[in-house]
């Protein structure tokens, strides 16, 4: 407009363009071409479809979550982006990795709150996803600690008492 070209860059895009420019002035005309080349960069994978957050409880099994379009690369194969993740809280959930598979493991007779962190890499660049993992206590049944001892009298033999205050245990 008037005197000014504004060259307007679109995001995510590279190339090569050809631009001519027209000067008007009484009928007469006269063309300028220059040549605008925009690079492309390499952009950081993003965080495509957040994880959402897990709710468990106490000695529940594994609990899997599928990462296979968590994140997103726009320049490059998602294939090729690699995870790892982190427990800030591996007492109550510890995590493992198989391919685009999350893991979940409840640690037995544990019960609160961690964060999960999962990093995607891709081209040397990263972005993280962080979810909150609650596993809720259970009450769990007792258990024999340790066992009663047969017992074997004469007949007529008189009242035998047993302690039973350390028979049994009971995590909660």
């Amino acid at each position: 407009i008037g005197n000014t070209l504004t060259l307007n860059y679109q995001a995510d895009r590279n190339g090569t363009v050809t631009v001519t420019v027209t000067a008007n002035s009484n009928g007469l005309t006269s063309d300028d071409v220059l040549t605008v080349t925009v690079v492309g960069v390499d952009d950081p994978p993003g965080a495509a479809n957040a994880i959402a957050d897990v709710n468990g409880t106490e000695d529940a099994p594994d609990s899997t979550i599928d990462l296979s379009n968590t994140f997103n690369d726009p320049d490059d194969d998602n294939a090729s982006i690699t995870k790892s993740a982190t427990s800030s809280d591996t007492s109550l959930v510890t995590i493992a990795l198989s391919g685009d598979v999350l893991i979940l493991t409840y640690q037995a007779d544990q019960n609160g709150a961690a964060t999960v962190t999962v990093t995607a890499t891709s081209n040397g660049q990263t972005v993280d996803d962080a979810f909150d993992v609650t596993v809720t206590a259970v009450d769990d049944a007792p258990v024999v600690g340790n066992a009663l001892s047969d017992v074997s009298v004469n007949e007529d033999a008189s009242d035998t008492s047993i302690d039973l205050s350390n028979v049994f245990d009971d995590v909660d």
